[in-house]
């Protein structure tokens, strides 16, 4: 079943009416919150890299894109204990920190030159892979090294996902997905399992319940796995290319498949899994590309960001709750609060904003 939810005009009533603001110096490539922590990691094309403690009320400044040889980051994460914050870029180098104490300690880690495109931490564990090119490195956070880099039969990385358990490592390149077990960068090493796509990973998602792998590509199509075996589901014609993918889990106990095509973005959602009995609701708010999308709380389950400058609120069925802005600038990231108290997004022009929902606000239909 296919059913397009009805247009809306912006407005600004709903779950969210404040707003707290701030800039770094070129576009916002990486948005994170730090696991249990009201602390958010943002960086920048122009080599900015902070850390926002609202708790304590501190900006750190982690690296200055005014520092000698800055250069841009493309990607950024924090580990899932919450204690390392990791950022990479064009530089080839890891900007790694410490968590543990009052003030974040920086650690040293050899450069592996080349360019960083894509970084992932192992779920509950200590290992974080890294994408240069068509080489994989793992660093090891406990034993402060690097593991001897895996090269990818399919060409460039485009995509990095864990699995949930952290056993096995997903790559989205130009000729598929391939899958590397434990353990990486020795000996042991199996030889990575190839899922055919027949076109190019542009996004890779692996999800926790169900554990299913979901791969958006290049020519519209979107790919979903489970057990790695035969693909569940394989939706073609889709709006546009595929540039974000979220999997999560409604509290009715409905699955929830989001994704971003082009200026739209799709919602599957149901029980089971027999995907053909899973209702599809079309969002079409945007007018430009959608940069980045999530899954949040009751009060606001859905957030899609984008290039026209909005950030859309949607409700589980499909409706439009809200429209926010960050001064006109195109959005480029989004992303919740561990709580789901609070939404941070970031613009192309260095903006970022912390939007905190509203307390004891009832969540709307």
């Amino acid at each position: 079943m296919t059913e397009c939810s009805g247009l809306a005009e912006p407005t600004t009533k709903g779950p969210v009416s404040q707003q707290l603001r701030g800039t770094i110096q070129g576009c916002v490539t990486g948005l994170a919150w730090r696991p249990r922590a009201a602390q958010l990691a943002v960086a920048s094309s122009s080599g900015d890299f902070i850390l926002v403690d609202f708790t304590a009320g501190v900006d750190w400044p982690l690296h200055e894109a005014g520092e000698t040889a800055a250069q841009g980051f493309d990607a950024l994460g924090f580990s899932s204990c919450g204690r390392w914050l990791a950022a990479g870029g064009e530089s080839g180098a890891l900007s790694l920190w410490c968590l543990d104490g009052e003030v974040p300690l920086q650690v040293t880690v050899p450069a592996v030159g080349g360019w960083i495109d894509q970084l992932a931490w192992q779920p509950a564990g200590p290992l974080l892979a890294v994408a240069r090119g068509s080489e994989l490195w793992i660093w090891h956070s406990e034993d402060k090294v690097w593991l001897p880099p895996l090269c990818s039969p399919g060409g460039a990385v485009m995509a990095l996902s864990w699995s949930p358990a952290g056993d096995q490592l997903a790559v989205g390149t130009g000729q598929g997905v391939w899958i590397w077990s434990l353990p990486l960068g020795s000996a042991r090493t199996p030889r990575p399992q190839q899922l055919a796509t027949g076109s190019a990973v542009l996004q890779l998602v692996w999800g926790v319940d169900p554990p299913w792998l979901a791969a958006g590509l290049v020519d519209r199509r979107l790919v979903l796995w489970r057990d790695l075996q035969q693909p569940m589901l394989g939706v073609g014609d889709l709006p546009g290319k595929i540039h974000a993918l979220a999997l999560g889990r409604w509290p009715n106990g409905q699955n929830v498949l989001l994704v971003a095509a082009a200026e739209a973005a799709v919602l599957w959602s149901g029980h089971g899994d027999d995907l053909e009995d899973w209702n599809a609701v079309l969002l079409p708010f945007h007018l430009d590309r959608i940069a980045a999308l999530a899954c949040g709380p009751v009060e606001a389950p859905i957030v899609t960001a984008s290039r026209d400058g909005t950030a859309a609120l949607w409700s589980e069925a499909g409706s439009l709750l809200q429209v926010l802005e960050l001064d006109g600038q195109p959005l480029t990231s989004v992303a919740w609060r561990f709580d789901g108290q609070a939404l941070a997004a970031g613009g192309d022009e260095g903006g970022w904003v912390l939007w905190p929902l509203d307390p004891g606000e009832e969540a709307r239909p």
